[in-house]
This record gives C-alpha cells, sequence and structure tokens, in this order.
C-alpha cells in the first residue's frame, strides 16, 4: 500500500508544497477560481510535477477547507 507522506519521496513534490504552489496560481489568476487543467499545466511545466503529486495537494488542500470544486474548476475559500 503506498504511503501518502514518505520520509523517502522528495520535498518538492510533497502534498504541503504541491498545495502552496496551487494556491500561488489561484492567486495570480486574479480571482477565485482556476481551471484544474490548467493547474495542471502549469505545475507540470514550472516543477515537473506529476499527476500523483497534483491530485496528493489538490486532496491536502480541500482536507484542510482551503479550496471546492466545481467541474473543471478549483475555488479558492480563503478571503484575502
Amino acid at each position: 500500500m503506498a504511503n501518502l507522506f514518505s520520509k523517502n519521496e522528495n520535498l518538492e513534490k510533497s502534498a504541503p508544497v504541491v498545495g502552496s504552489e496551487i494556491l500561488k496560481l489561484l492567486n495570480a489568476s486574479g480571482g477565485r477560481t482556476i481551471s484544474i487543467f490548467d493547474a495542471a499545466r502549469a505545475l507540470r511545466k514550472s516543477n515537473k510535477v506529476g499527476a500523483k503529486s497534483l491530485y496528493n495537494g489538490i486532496l491536502f488542500l480541500y482536507s484542510l477547507d482551503v479550496i471546492e470544486f466545481d467541474e473543471p474548476y478549483i475555488i479558492s475559500n480563503v478571503n484575502d
């Protein structure tokens, strides 16, 4: 069974780090929403983050009630 957090994995691909990158993308978008496809494309280009890391980062933010989903969009719950 795979572990969500492991001491042997690269920290740059950990759920909290990827989650913070997703939040930066949300802030840079100028609104409260971003397409999950745009987020995946941007993270793949900049950090070489794969689908599993993106999935774990989104789950991390969702479990903290920082984001919500509306079909293909990630919506921020954080008020500035």
